[in-house]
């Protein structure tokens, strides 16, 4: 289902109900066909500030995260970062973000 498609892993996990997401990226990782070409998806600034907003404005994080598409440890991740450093704490720490739409195999 992951590969056939466009659901992330998380949302995979959640439309089967199994099994976790780890467990499901480890497996994926470990079949040949696919092994190493996994890459974390880079989550747009858009998409950290809206976490962050929902979650400040009193929504649950796990809520914000279902809603926004987005692992629940991220967007805990994206609003401690925002409230140690604010807006420029949430810019993506990899040196290839600007070039996020683009396939891994390319950057």
């Amino acid at each position: 289902m992951y590969f056939t498609t466009p659901m992330t892993t998380a949302q995979v996990v959640e439309h089967l109900g199994y099994p976790t997401r780890q467990c499901l990226e480890r497996w994926l990782a470990m079949d040949s066909r696919y092994a190493g070409h996994m890459a974390k998806p880079i989550i747009p600034l858009e998409t950290r500030r809206r976490a962050v907003e929902l979650v400040l404005g009193g929504m649950q994080q796990k809520q914000a995260a279902k809603q926004l598409g987005a692992g629940v440890g991220a967007v805990h991740g994206w609003v401690r970062a925002y409230r140690k450093g604010g807006m420029a704490a949430l810019q993506p720490k990899n040196r290839n973000a600007a070039q996020g739409n683009k396939p891994a195999d390319s950057r």
